[in-house]
């Protein structure tokens, strides 16, 4: 079905890291992947125009059925082909570890916006459009925390659409809390979609909660670039994953 439209070891490119030392990064995305060589090109060059720094952090997930911990196609080789990309070896985390990952790095680097988008993920952006948007976001919050270096972290929502392998003539429309204001000062916690920031734990950004919506960039999901035997592993995983947090997501959503 068509879409409607269209460890910690770190690796940084010669020169990278002298630049991203001069001044605050206006705009980061962050990645995690694992064996998805094709799925992380595309994503990759989907994004690379259009952001300062993307952070991938490859790894075996904990409890993902595989022999290595780390990617042994040629995913590090497609991250290392782009100048502005970093690439960190963090296996057998789990996924919240994994993403609480880009989120810390984002912190130590200033990041200031953070775009979050996974390997089986690409975006179309309307590149005027969005970072007219980011700009705007970024006026106002400085504006409205004048006295505090620009307020508080912020979630907004990005436009997904959605397709699955169990359901392969559905295409599921959303919006999706994507596009961080002040990374460095969110965790995710408990689930891997809850969200929450450290300077104010009761402020969660669960699913639904992002302050507004953004607009200017969409992204898409599917699995046409996997194989089948990684496919069927990715689904163990995720109904492992899922079963793990079922207390944790009853307690939040209840």
């Amino acid at each position: 079905m068509a879409y409607p439209h269209i460890s910690g070891e770190l690796h940084l490119p010669l020169g990278l890291f002298k630049d991203m030392t001069k001044e605050n990064i206006r705009l980061a995305a962050g990645i995690v992947s694992f064996d998805d060589e094709k799925g992380l090109r595309r994503c990759l060059k989907s994004i690379h125009d259009h952001v300062d720094l993307m952070i991938v952090i490859d790894g075996k997930f904990r409890y993902f059925e595989d022999d290595h911990d780390l990617s042994i196609d040629n995913s590090r080789e497609v991250v290392e082909s782009f100048s502005n990309s970093v690439y960190c070896c963090w296996p057998n985390l789990t996924e919240i570890e994994k993403r609480n990952k880009y989120l810390e790095f984002a912190g130590e680097k200033n990041v200031e916006f953070l775009l979050v988008i996974d390997s089986d993920e690409f975006a179309v952006i309307d590149g005027v459009e969005f970072l007219h948007n980011l700009e705007k976001l970024r006026n106002l919050k400085m504006t409205n925390g004048c006295h505090d270096g620009g307020g508080n972290t912020d979630v907004y929502g990005i436009k997904i659409f959605e397709k699955h392998i169990e359901k392969p003539n559905y295409i599921r429309e959303r919006y999706i809390e994507r596009l961080f204001y002040k990374p460095g000062k969110l965790r995710y916690q408990s689930i891997h979609c809850n969200l929450v920031d450290v300077d104010s734990p009761s402020r969660n950004f669960t699913t639904g909660k992002y302050s507004s919506e953004i607009h200017g960039i969409t992204l898409y999901n599917d699995d046409d670039l996997r194989t089948s035997n990684y496919l069927e592993r990715s689904i163990q995983y995720q109904s492992r994953l899922l079963e793990g947090e079922l207390a944790a997501r009853k307690k939040i959503f209840n």
